[in-house]
């Protein structure tokens, strides 16, 4: 037993590591102080292959390493601030999500309702941005007031990721190089993490933006890149399982 948990904790400083290597890869964008980033690879690995504790711990070691000053957080920056800034919610989501996606592979017996439950609040998400983004409802105010090319762009992107998502579960169900347990768990780890950067944004932001503009401009933008890290995630999870190590 001691020498599994030694092992455990061998693997959660190894994948924290990880994270802060792959950190370094950033690609700001123009309209989000949001960049496209690689550690959220990291965490659903941590969760999917670590379990929910030790998944958990690695993150937590890595905001440890970064709040102590290391330069482990996006582009090598670091520090307590990087925590409590406009994007710290998603950091500070890291081990939350790492846990859920763990506890979520670990209890089997989970209703079909609560694996597909994140997947279904995602996609529902997009297709109303697609539907009032194409018709101009009015449903989301920041649509309302873009231009016919903003519109146009936010549409693409919408049907664009729906429709990714839809191919990903039918590949998941059919395919035996992912598991389908496995994507439905990341699909909530993901939620987690867009859900706690959101609220952070939502009340360190000055002036304080709508919910509509936080996510047209920090979740959007993401999805589909962060849906193509979830099947890669779910792939080497699948084919390079190191649970056995820690036994």
């Amino acid at each position: 037993m001691e020498k599994s948990k030694l092992k455990g904790m061998v693997f959660a400083a190894l994948f924290a590591a990880l994270t802060g290597a792959i950190a370094w890869f950033k690609i700001p964008l123009p309209f989000t102080p949001v960049p496209i980033t690689l550690q959220t690879l990291m965490v659903l690995l941590s969760g999917a292959m670590l379990g929910p504790y030790y998944g958990a711990l690695s993150m937590i070691v890595y905001l440890l390493l970064g709040a102590i000053g290391l330069p482990v957080f996006a582009g090598g920056s670091s520090g307590i601030p990087s925590l409590l800034g406009p994007t710290g919610g998603y950091l500070l989501s890291y081990p939350v999500a790492a846990f859920v996606i763990g506890y979520m592979l670990q209890k089997k017996r989970l209703s079909s309702f609560a694996r597909y439950f994140s997947f279904a609040v995602v996609f529902i998400l997009v297709a109303i941005v697609a539907f009032d983004a194409i018709f101009n409802s009015g449903i989301i105010s920041f649509i309302k007031n873009a231009s016919q090319n903003v519109r146009i762009l936010i549409a693409g992107l919408s049907i664009i990721s729906m429709l990714f998502f839809a191919l990903l579960v039918i590949y998941a169900k059919k395919a035996r190089y992912v598991s389908l347990d496995t994507v439905l768990a990341m699909f909530a780890g993901t939620l987690i993490i867009y859900v706690m950067g959101v609220l952070q944004a939502r009340f360190v932001v000055e002036p304080m933006p709508s919910w509509n503009v936080l996510f047209i401009g920090w979740v959007l933008p993401f999805i589909l890149g962060d849906t193509i890290k979830l099947i890669l995630a779910a792939y080497i999870s699948k084919n390079a399982d190191i649970k056995r190590y820690l036994k």
